[in-house]
């Protein structure tokens, strides 16, 4: 399967997006069941510019699919503006004309505190079925940027 790459801010020395590990969190982490042809064109950005109710780590944008944001924001300040998130995430899938948009948490306790997160995505009354959470161990998250070598 042969990748285009689009780095986002990629105006310095940004690292270019180690797409095997794109496709392979989307698939096998997450269980996104897309055909290889939506991992053809894979962005990658630090932050996020769909989501700004909390801090994002990085977003992917997958085949024109699938939205994903990341965040390693602490459940306890997450949890209380997780509608205002959900709400920007499916607004932004929606005006960018994506299927699906999944919001990511990634913590060091995800045993203990997706109980009090999905609680809290439960009552989101903004959400659908194409808007999913998926709350994380930080070793499950890799660094999509970390095996690929530096633009010029």
């Amino acid at each position: 399967m042969s990748a285009r790459l689009c780095v986002i801010e990629g105006m310095g020395k940004e690292p270019v997006p180690d797409v095997p590990a794109v496709t392979r969190f989307a698939r096998e982490v997450i269980g996104c069941n897309c055909p290889d042809e939506v991992f053809r064109h894979v962005e990658v950005q630090r932050g996020s510019s769909a989501v700004k109710a909390c801090s994002a780590d990085c977003e992917l944008r997958i085949g024109g699919r699938l939205l994903i944001v990341v965040t390693s924001e602490p459940v306890t300040r997450l949890a209380p503006h997780l509608a205002e998130v959900v709400a920007e995430g499916k607004r932004a899938r929606d005006e960018r004309k994506f299927n699906r948009f999944r919001l990511v948490v990634q913590t060091g306790k995800p045993a203990e505190e997706s109980e009090e997160l999905f609680r809290a995505f439960e009552s989101v009354p903004e959400k659908d079925e194409r808007t999913h959470l998926h709350v994380l161990a930080k070793g499950e998250v890799p660094n999509f940027f970390s095996h690929a070598p530096h633009v010029d």
